[in-house]
């Protein structure tokens, strides 16, 4: 593709960036088409630097598959890679990490929390209606990447069988984003009565070690709500 295509392209993803945030501003409501201009304007805007080195597509013994699943098909959980293979849970979570890591700085932060939040929810409403297999969630979690640890998430957020205190520690000690420590905090706060005395201390402790943004971020707020809950 020539260069100056690319750059065409960009261009028509600032146009798309800037018709979503008017949007935002003046919609209290903008639901899930939003979600998908933001992730439309997020990859045409990053194309210039991506398209020219993409590799989320590799080739399987069944065709072409998103690297997302075939990353949790080797890392341990095959089942699961199959229930979200042709799903636009793998496409979703595959955009979010172009867009994290090609849209990094405080002007993208809207963008990126909006394209994640919309990827925490769709995969609470999938796991409500599959069963997915605990012990792989668990074994996958702590070498996943980034998209696949925030679906994960998501996924626990739909069926608690897939929640464990463990990869919920490891979330809120060393998430790889601060909206991967929050989601991790929003399901402590409501599986904290599910877990074991010495689970609740660890969950404290890792609660007390960890960045947790100013003052007033609403990490903090959801750690002094889980402080305050009787056990």
């Amino acid at each position: 593709m020539n260069r100056w295509w690319l750059w065409a392209v960009g261009g028509a993803g600032v146009a798309v960036l800037m018709v979503a945030g008017w949007k935002t501003f003046f919609s209290p409501d903008p639901g899930a088409a939003l979600v998908v201009l933001v992730i439309t304007g997020g990859l045409l805007l990053v194309s210039p630097f991506v398209l020219p080195h993409l590799q989320a597509l590799v080739v399987g013994v069944d065709g072409f598959e998103l690297r997302l699943v075939r990353e949790m098909a080797t890392h341990g959980a095959p089942r699961t890679a199959r229930l979200l293979a042709n799903t636009e849970l793998a496409e979703i979570a595959e955009a979010y990490g172009v867009i994290h890591t090609q849209l990094v700085g405080g002007s993208f932060y809207t963008v990126r929390k909006q394209v994640q939040d919309h990827l925490v929810g769709r995969a609470a409403a999938f796991a409500s209606q599959r069963t997915f297999d605990p012990d792989e969630v668990r074994v996958l979690f702590p070498t996943a990447s980034g998209p696949v640890r925030v679906l994960l998430l998501g996924l626990m957020q739909g069926d608690p069988r897939l929640v464990d205190a463990a990869t919920l520690i490891g979330a809120i000690a060393v998430p790889v984003t601060a909206n991967e420590q929050y989601q991790a905090l929003v399901l402590a706060e409501a599986n904290l009565r599910r877990f074991t005395d010495a689970e609740r201390t660890e969950l404290l402790a890792a609660v007390d070690g960890a960045n947790l943004g100013g003052d007033d971020s609403d990490r903090r707020k959801i750690v002094d709500r889980i402080r305050a809950l009787p056990v």
